[in-house]
């Protein structure tokens, strides 16, 4: 799995599915497509449209849909779901072998039980305040470390307020990656977002990167 995901939010507006095009341009390789105002069809048409048009620029990005079940088995893409949505159950009798099944948890309650109905990955959150979520109290990174340790070996993306500079304690913290909204979605530029995030990650790598187009 990745370790950085986009959540893109409100993605049926034209504007903000640029921004998601251009941060897989950038290097993201897993979006997460979330809209909770759009009506059905509103939202399988930007969908259907959006993928075609990410695939098409990088043909391995991974997809996840977000409470719309009918959708990701319409574009054979992955499922998440929470409160919005399905049971795991439910969702998991109507998938595809193999296609990844995601579910956003905020309290170790939560998370165990996502584990335990069949849950490939969770979300958790939110770990920082969040403008996204103005009125969730944030868990913090105690609260992420314990539910880390607690459904592993199942990987955890900490989500919530999470800026680069956030990354390495999410990761000491056990998180597997990040799950990002509003600091690439609302980036002034996202391309350099996306980089920060990636660099952040995996420092290591991105260096070797860099190293390597410098000799080229």
């Amino acid at each position: 799995m990745p370790r950085l995901v986009l959540v893109a939010d409100r993605f049926t507006e034209a504007d903000r599915a640029e921004r998601v095009v251009e941060a897989v341009k950038a290097g993201v390789r897993w979006v997460h497509l979330r809209d909770h105002g759009a009506e059905t069809g509103v939202f399988e048409e930007a969908a259907h449209v959006l993928v075609h048009r990410l695939r098409a620029r990088t043909p391995s990005v991974q997809v996840t849909i977000n409470a719309r079940l009918e959708t990701a088995l319409m574009l054979e893409v992955g499922f998440h779901t929470g409160i919005r949505g399905p049971s795991l159950h439910e969702a998991r009798k109507h998938m595809r072998p193999g296609a990844v099944l995601g579910f956003s948890a905020h309290t170790l309650e939560e998370a165990q039980q996502a584990v335990a109905q069949g849950a490939d990955y969770l979300f958790y959150s939110p770990v920082f305040p969040t403008t996204s979520k103005p009125t969730a109290p944030a868990v913090g990174l105690e609260a992420l470390e314990i539910a880390c340790r607690f459904v592993a070996p199942v990987p955890v993306f900490a989500l919530g307020g999470i800026r680069p500079e956030h990354e390495v304690a999410c990761l000491n913290a056990g998180a597997y990656g990040v799950a990002v909204l509003s600091g690439i979605m609302d980036a002034t530029d996202p391309a350099p977002a996306v980089q920060a995030y990636l660099t952040a990650l995996n420092p290591r790598s991105q260096q070797r990167d860099r190293s390597s187009r410098t000799h080229q």
